[in-house]
């Protein structure tokens, strides 16, 4: 019986150290700095971290470990051995010996990999496995430093038990290069409007800190560990604070306690606050999706001639709809075409109810078909095309702007050049 108990403990431990990342996973997963959000080194429960150098030259990694705030102290940077990767290669380590830790104290928190090299240019690629010696446990992929951010993430589908099988949910939250402040907030799903569970959960992190909250219903609730009672289906909500653009590494676990199994949740922002990925993306527009066209710099028609030839950035299989927005809209149509030469690339061709534009459109909304449709795969620039409509009022300037909706993203539709104006 005491063997069973001392078992069921050191799960329940190795359970509430199990991550995943801010921002949403990508099989895009190659950086010359790279995360590996968790890491432990706890009794019979170890870390194998594997790495993959793509490059034709050999390289060194310098290796971070950053024990959490939560684990055997001290906390902050430990030690660790730099590894050699040569060419073309795969290897792998232990994090108790690369870091000298033993496999009794409460181990756990990140790695942060990266190039050794100046310049840092060569990116490689990186996963870990943390299990026992008969191969229970998890899994948690390396992401490149840069798809965290301070956009607001949330993890779905958390959920708590007083009975069998005793779920309980985890939740965690690490900081990077920079100080930041943090708030988590359960909200209460299956209903409209969602609902606030407890209060708020707030905490401060300087660089490369994590915390660990335990049973995060109990935290919010101000409840003993364990004793939250009943809940499912309920979205945590990560959010920097103050709002100083500071990123983070937000992440929940949702285990068993009865057999120690778990999962591992990602906390996925909207768009990473990235450009290159905005949901909405705007041009020629102070207040981007305001259908009011800039009052300080908007796009311009200057010459009805000509036409102005914007570019933007398509990751397809995907739905898009781009509009134009103009006091003159009546005065301007827009059309849409497809990847290469700027000038003389053709129309998007697409059937009804989609419409790639052209004469006296003011809006397209196109599926741009598989993958390998366009450019053999590649995520590439797409062309927009914003002329005088032919039968208005042909005094210039006529200002303009330009919205754009993606379901995988859209970059701003710059205004690259101009050309003669469509036929």
């Amino acid at each position: 019986m005491l063997a069973r108990r001392w078992a069921s403990s050191v799960l329940f431990t190795i359970a509430t150290i199990s991550v995943s990342t801010a921002t949403g996973q990508t099989s895009v997963g190659s950086g010359t700095v790279v995360v590996i959000p968790t890491a432990a080194n706890i009794s019979v429960y170890s870390t194998e971290v594997f790495v993959r150098n793509p490059n034709a030259n050999s390289i060194t990694l310098n290796v971070r470990y950053y024990q959490s705030n939560d684990g055997a102290p001290p906390a902050g940077l430990r030690p660790c051995t730099s590894l050699f990767v040569p060419a073309l290669t795969s290897l792998s380590f232990d994090l108790g010996s690369q870091c000298s830790l033993n496999n009794v104290s409460d181990n756990f928190g990140m790695f942060i990999l990266e190039d050794a090299a100046t310049p840092r240019i060569n990116s490689f690629f990186a996963y870990s496995r943390t299990q026992t010696s008969t191969g229970i446990g998890f899994s948690a992929e390396g992401f490149p430093i840069g798809n965290f951010s301070g956009a607001p993430a949330n993890v779905l589908g958390l959920r708590t038990s007083s009975g069998a099988p005793n779920y309980r949910s985890n939740c965690f939250v690490a900081a990077l290069g920079e100080s930041v402040d943090y708030q988590i907030r359960l909200w209460q799903g299956g209903v409209s409007p969602e609902t606030p569970i407890g209060g708020q959960i707030t905490g401060t992190l300087g660089p490369y800190q994590m915390d660990r909250i335990l049973d995060v219903f109990a935290a919010a609730l101000g409840v003993p560990v364990g004793s939250a009672g009943n809940f499912t289906n309920v979205r945590a909500n990560f959010t920097n604070s103050t709002g100083d653009g500071a990123g983070f590494i937000g992440f929940c676990t949702l285990e068993t306690s009865a057999n120690g199994s778990a999962d591992f949740r990602i906390a996925k922002s909207d768009d990473g606050f990235d450009s290159r990925q905005a949901r909405v993306a705007c041009y020629g527009q102070d207040s981007c999706g305001s259908n009011t066209v800039s009052a300080i710099n908007p796009a311009q028609i200057t010459d009805t001639t000509k036409k102005n030839i914007h570019y933007l950035i398509l990751d397809q299989p995907d739905y898009v709809q781009c509009s134009l927005v103009s006091p003159r809209i009546n005065d301007l149509e827009i059309m849409l075409r497809g990847p290469g030469n700027p000038l003389s690339a053709p129309q998007f061709a697409t059937a009804p109810p989609f419409s790639s534009g052209g004469v006296g459109a003011t809006s397209v909304y196109i599926y741009t078909g598989e993958k390998s449709t366009i450019a053999l795969g590649a995520t590439t620039r797409w062309y927009l095309d914003v002329s005088f409509r032919q039968g208005g009022t042909a005094t210039t300037p006529i200002n303009y702007g330009i919205t754009c909706r993606s379901g995988n993203g859209v970059t701003v539709p710059w205004l690259g050049t101009t050309g003669p104006a469509n036929p």
